[in-house]
Formats: C-alpha cells, structure tokens, sequence
C-alpha cells in the first residue's frame, strides 16, 4: 500500500524521481534501492511528474530544477495548491543555483548538489521519511485531542514531547551543513569593488557552519556607495533563512528618480517587505545601512537595533558611538527609523560589526571596549579586524555567535573581504562557473590525471590524494590540462606541491594560455619547467576521481599548506598571501 507501515512502525514509502537525465535518475534510484520504499517511480520531466501526482498519493519528491516541459519550480508551484502533501527535495547544479534558492522559498525540506552521491541522497531521503513520519504522528496527535477531551492534560503532554523530538530531529535533518554553507557563502559579495579614495576591509565568520549575519558593499553609481550589516535573529539554518530574505528584499535604488534611496527608507521599505515573514517566524534582523558620498565623504545612516558604528576622527583624535535610530526589522508594522548625518574626512574611518560577543554579561566585550582598546592608530588599523577576531575566539564563549566587521577607511588602499575561505581583494579576478571534473587512468608504466572546469579548494584534496598514490605505483604521471578553465589559488599551490614532490616523475601537459599566465604571475618555475611539448596520449578508459571528505580543520589545514606554498615562491607571493595564511593559522589554533 501507497505510505503505508510496516508491522514494526517504518513507513514503506512511495518516491517520485524526476529528472531528464538517466543517469542522474539512475544515482538517485540506486541510493534509494535500501529504504523499503513501496514504490520508486521515475519520469523525465514536471508534465510527467505531475501526471503521476494527480493519479496517485507520493511521499518524498526528488526533482531537478531545470527540466523540459515543465521545470521543478514550476512544478513546486503548482504542487502547493494541488498536491501540498509530499515532502520536496532539490537537485540542482551551480549553473542553477539562484532557481534553488527559490526551491527553497517555495517549501523545499532539502537540495542535493548535482552530479549526486548516492550515499547522500540516502540519507537526505531517510531524513526527510523521518520528518514526514513526525508531521504525521503529530496530526494523529491533534485528532485524538480533538475526539477524547477528558485526556487532555495527558495529550498536551505527549504533545510537548513531540515538539521536542521535532527540534531534535531537526539538528539531524541539517547534519550535511556543508551544503548549506554555499547558500550562505554565496550571499556574501564576491570581490570588492573598485572604491576610488576609500578603502574596504571585512571579516566574517559564522559560529556554526551556517549563521545569520550577512554583509554586502555596493557601487551604485560613480558617485555613491552603499554599505549594509545585518544580524538575523538566532543561529544556524532559521538564521540564514532570515538572511536569504533579507538579502533578495534589499533595494537601493530608485530606478523612478534615478538616485540612491536614504538610508531611513531602505531599512523602511525593508520593515514593510519583512514584517509579515518575521513576525510570523517570531523572528527579527537588526541592520545599519549607510550611504556613502566618495567624493565630498558625506555619510548618511541609519540603524534598525543594530550596535553601535564606531567613527574614529583620526585629525580630532576621537571617536563616537553612532548609535541605533529606530526598532529591529520586524518588531513594528510601521516603525519610524531617523537617519544620522556626518561627514568622513579622509584619514577617517567607520567601523560596523554584528553584536558576535559584544555582551559583557556573557564575558565578551563592550562596544566601549571595542572602541577603546581595539581603534588604536591608522598605522595600526590592517590588523583591526584580525585582532579583534583572536580577541573575541580567546574568551572560549559556550555559544559563540556569528562575527561580521566592515572597516570602511577615507583612504585609498587595497580592499579586502575575508570569509574564513579564500581572502579576495579587488584585483582578484572571478573564476568561471564550470565545476571541476578529475579523472585518472594508467596505460603500462605511466599513470595520466585530467583537470578539466573550474578546479578549487574543494577538489584540491581529492587531486592530491590521488596524485600522490599514482605516485607510488607508477614511475611517470602526466597531468592534463586540456579543458581547464581556472585553478584557484588552493589548487595551485597544491599542484606545486604534487610537482615538487617527485620531479623527476610528474610532467604536464596540454597547459592552455590562461592557466599558463597564473603560473607565470605566482611565481611557480618548477611548475612550468616541467611542461611537456610532446603530447601523450590518454588512456582509453578514464575514472572520475572520488571526492574526499574532510572535516572543517582538515579543510582549513590543506587551505594553509598551499598558501604557504605560494607565499614561499617570491616576495611578491609573500606580500599577497600574508593575510591569507594569517587568517587561516589563527583559524586552526
């Protein structure tokens, strides 16, 4: 029977896979083969996946996002007023990360990253089979209230005992956080922008792996400049959730007058869009939104229940507290919001921050003692934010809280954003789209390793494992960059590693003009002295390499040692990576 249970209580679902690929169809259906399902049905695309949601009851619902015919979306869509009961799970590829987003807008309980595991969509299934089993116990729950009120002291009882399995579960449901990590990453700006006069710099770490503080700095013309930190209520997935809102409901413009909008009516407008979801999620965000003039240093802020931004006048040698002008977002229906007005001069700085461990109660620091003890001089200001962070990660906080710091200086410099990953400056170009595929193969006595997309840090790993058993097996590997499109710079110090290892043993080849130059720029000669002219053909079979999985200090340590590597080839190197390496050790302490 469709959903039904078995004589020990597990329920015997029925699946729906929808994808056009069968080979993607055909991972999904593998890792579902030990759930006992009743039933797995596939089909190719949303028309066919709603042909069978019209003609019989479905459990869990693994879509991809874009499809033909009709895409997941639009299937979602018309499932929440048709067929509102199966649970949803997202597949989806970079390329169609923004349509994910809206999946999980529309109700999705979870995404799996495209090409999948198969142990993956195991567990994400399991866990999804487990929420809909509580959803269900929870209404048999409600019935029986209903029908026997003479037991109702009993059933409140087992009613606030289920509440508490569902949070339970809840922390088990988002075990593979890592996924959610790119959600939150991707929210954060990309590489700073060409500021002119000013200068920016940010750090960001979340207390788990994903959190509620977000942070954006945004050209909007020539002229004018808007800076934003917000801090969602809480921790984790329901935080990030918030941000996620917070960050496709911001405007800055008004495309009507063609000029920036004030700061009381950004964070107005924002209350007006944010209110029904907050409240309803007895959720809140605090937020400062600052207007910036680069050219007369004119600043113009306002702030929703966020801390205090701290104005160093370096010329005065003072500095203020510019404290909150109006109510959290979604706390009032109509909150009023005053906006405060100064002028920068150069030399100057503004420093915003999330509230992280600024609760003196909990032992951490004041705003005070932010201003006080950490503002110390211009010379001294590159190391502010790094400082503050060893500052904050020495009190040994119970329960940490995200850390966001904007250091906005009237002085021109080199902008950097730090997000606990790879630091990006502004003359850090963007890596294209195309994930990464790694493949090996062996003919005879020579091994052979293809780097084909975009290969980064989160390959890096895999391509060294490899690297270095082919190593010890074979006396020759070729390494083949043919359909390499960018290395970032994780990979490439791990590349210079697998080549200084064996030298004598490892030679490239195919090395395309642009991966050429980044060796050439980072100063990696042992690198290119080992690109081969000759070409060596492939082996006729080649196997994709498997990925590594790696805990956040594994991940932090293989970040480091290639760093470390670059910063060693030249002076150059040393200079630009130092912030880099120095983030990442105090990371690892």
């Amino acid at each position: 029977m469709d959903g039904e249970h078995n004589d020990v209580g597990e329920l015997q679902p029925v699946l729906l896979v929808v994808d056009d690929d069968p080979m993607v169809r055909k991972l999904v259906v593998r890792g579902l083969e030990p759930l006992n399902a009743a039933a797995v049905i596939e089909v190719e695309d949303g028309a066919a996946a709603q042909r069978v949601l019209k003609s019989r009851h479905v459990d869990v619902v693994i879509t991809d996002v874009l499809m033909p015919n009709m895409d997941g979306r639009e299937l979602m869509e018309w499932a929440q007023t048709n067929c509102p009961e199966p649970v949803w799970i997202v597949l989806s590829g970079l390329d169609t990360f923004d349509a994910a987003v809206d999946a999980l807008h529309l109700g999705a309980f979870d995404f799996l990253a495209k090409p999948p595991e198969v142990q993956r969509v195991r567990v994400a299934v399991r866990n999804a089979l487990d929420h809909l089993l509580l959803a269900r116990d929870r209404q048999r729950l409600f019935g029986e209230l209903e029908q026997r009120n003479q037991q109702m002291a009993e059933k409140v009882r087992q009613l606030e005992e289920l509440c508490r399995m569902l949070e339970d579960q809840a922390e088990l449901i988002h075990a593979d956080l890592a996924r959610a990590e790119m959600i939150q990453r991707a929210l954060l700006p990309q590489e700073p922008p060409a500021l002119g006069e000013w200068s920016a710099q940010t750090l960001y770490r979340s207390g788990s792996y994903v959190g509620g503080d977000l942070y954006d700095i945004i050209r909007l013309d020539e002229r004018y400049l808007g800076v934003v930190i917000a801090d969602a209520a809480g921790h984790g997935v329901a935080a990030a959730m918030l941000s996620v809102l917070f960050k496709h409901r911001l405007k800055c413009w008004d495309g009507e007058i063609g000029e920036p909008l004030m700061p009381d009516q950004v964070l107005k407008l924002l209350n007006r869009s944010l209110y029904d979801d907050l409240s309803a999620a007895s959720g809140f965000i605090t937020a400062v939104y600052l207007l910036l003039d680069r050219q007369s240093g004119e600043v113009w802020l306002a702030s929703a229940g966020h801390p205090p931004v701290i104005w160093e006048q370096t010329a005065r040698s003072d500095r203020q507290l510019i404290k909150r002008t109006g109510p959290a977002l979604g706390l009032e229906a109509d909150p009023t919001y005053m906006r405060a007005h100064i002028s920068v001069a150069p030399g100057d700085c503004l420093l915003l921050y999330t509230d992280g461990a600024l609760d003196s109660d909990a032992g951490g620091l004041s705003a005070d003692d932010l201003a006080n003890s950490i503002l110390v001089s211009e010379a001294d200001r590159s190391s502010i934010l790094q400082t503050f962070y060893e500052t904050v990660a020495s009190l040994e906080l119970p329960d940490r809280d995200d850390l966001t710091m904007i250091l906005l200086e009237h002085k021109q410099g080199i902008s950097r954003f730090n997000d606990g990953g790879e630091a990006r400056q502004t003359a850090t170009a963007a890596a294209p789209a195309k994930s990464a595929v790694l493949e090996q193969g062996w003919r005879g006595n020579e091994a052979f390793l293809t780097i084909s997309g975009t290969a980064t840090w989160m390959r890096s790993s895999s391509f060294l494992e490899s690297a270095q058993q082919l190593l010890q097996q074979y006396p020759q590997l070729t390494i083949d960059l043919e359909h390499c499109d960018y290395l970032d710079s994780t990979f490439l110090g791990t590349l210079h590693e697998v080549v200084a290892s064996k030298p004598d043993a490892v030679r490239l080849q195919h090395l395309p003009d642009s991966i050429r130059a980044l060796f050439e720029e980072l100063s990696m000669q042992t690198v290119l002295a080992h690109v081969d002219s000759a070409i060596h053909p492939l082996p006729g079979q080649m196997r994709q390499l498997r990925r590594v999985e790696e805990d956040a200090e594994r991940q932090a340590q293989r970040l480091l040692k290639a760093h470390e590597v670059l910063a060693s080839l030249s002076d150059e190197n040393r200079e630009q990576f130092q912030g880099v390496v120095e983030s990442l050790r105090a990371d690892i302490k």
